[in-house]
């Protein structure tokens, strides 16, 4: 009797397993299927196109855990606040939505930097960063200020990941505007920055 009783519990526990394997390959499909859909609207309305995610049925994000996919959100949500806060139009860009959208993309840029254990993502929220404080010196919103925090920025970039063109043609264009007697006039690429953080979108060594 107690054999058997154990074989039926054993049974049960297979099955239940079977069920939760059944369940979290729905859920990695659903989020494959989400991924795709996000990109697919990107391409269309990047500066409107929040990653959506997908329903999961298990609970505890099992299968968006399974997949690493949190870094990936999280530098995703802060590209799409980078591209409502850096369009490209003076006007907007200068106007007081403008900077609000930039402040809003450089806190989401920051967690993105923090949380990422990878290099060149960390180092694409980094030079993405430094970008958005040379648009608020353009803009002439801290100016000098903002074109020191830009050269930091770009700087982590650079260290984070050598190979990153964007950020070491962006970290031209901001030791550029850096004052003549500046202590940036002489820093080299790859110096320490003030904070590790990290994401470049443009082609290979345009910068912005």
């Amino acid at each position: 009797m107690r054999r058997r009783t154990l074989l039926v519990v054993v049974a049960l526990l297979c099955l239940g397993a079977a069920a939760v394997s059944a369940l979290l390959a729905t859920d990695v499909r659903a989020w494959q299927s989400a991924v795709r859909a996000d990109d697919a609207r990107a391409v269309t309305h990047p500066a409107g196109a929040m990653p959506r995610g997908a329903d999961e049925a298990l609970p505890f994000h099992a299968a968006r855990s399974l997949l690493g996919l949190q870094d990936d959100l999280e530098l995703r949500r802060a590209l799409v606040l980078f591209r409502a806060g850096y369009t490209g139009i003076a006007s907007r860009d200068q106007s007081t939505a403008g900077s609000a959208a930039r402040a809003q993309a450089e806190a989401a840029l920051e967690r993105a930097g923090r949380g990422s254990g990878d290099g060149p993502r960390a180092s694409a929220a980094a030079n993405l960063l430094g970008v958005l404080e040379l648009v608020d010196a353009s803009a002439g919103v801290r100016n000098e200020s903002s074109v020191g925090r830009a050269i930091v920025e770009l700087q982590n970039a650079v260290r984070l990941d050598p190979g990153n063109d964007d950020a070491k043609a962006n970290l031209e264009m901001a030791m550029a505007q850096a004052p003549p007697d500046s202590a940036f006039r002489s820093a080299r690429f790859g110096s320490t920055g003030k904070r590790r953080g990290g994401a470049s979108e443009s082609s290979a060594g345009r910068g912005y």
